[in-house]
C-alpha cells in the first residue's frame, strides 16, 4: 500500500480513475496516511509532502457554498452530497494532528 501511495501520490484526482470515486479515495488516503503517524510523506520521486495540509487544502477548495461536498461525477453515488460530505469530513478528521 505504501509503495502504491508513493508512486501515485496526488489529491487532484483518484489515480487512474480521474474524478471517479475521488472523495472515497481522499478518505481512504487520509486514513492510510494517518495510520503511519507521520506528518510528512515522501513520494516515489523523493519529494516530501506535508500530506495533512495538502489533503485538507484539496478538500476545502472543493467545498460548495452551502458547506457540502459532492462530485460532478456520478459514479459510485458520489453526486450525493450526504455521502460525499461524510467522506470529506472523515478525511478532514484524519488531517488533524492528535
Amino acid at each position: 500500500a505504501l509503495g502504491w501511495l508513493r508512486k501515485h501520490y496526488t489529491f487532484a484526482e483518484n489515480p487512474g480513475m480521474g474524478q471517479s470515486g475521488l472523495y472515497y479515495y481522499l478518505h481512504t488516503a487520509a486514513k492510510s496516511l494517518a495510520a503511519l503517524g507521520e506528518d510528512s510523506f515522501t513520494d516515489a520521486a523523493g519529494k516530501p509532502h506535508a500530506w495533512r495540509e495538502e489533503l485538507a487544502a484539496a478538500i476545502m477548495e472543493r467545498q460548495r457554498p452551502d458547506g457540502s461536498w459532492a462530485n460532478d461525477n456520478k459514479r459510485w453515488m458520489e453526486d450525493d452530497a450526504n455521502l460525499v460530505t461524510a467522506y470529506a469530513i472523515l478525511a478532514l478528521a484524519h488531517c488533524l494532528r492528535d
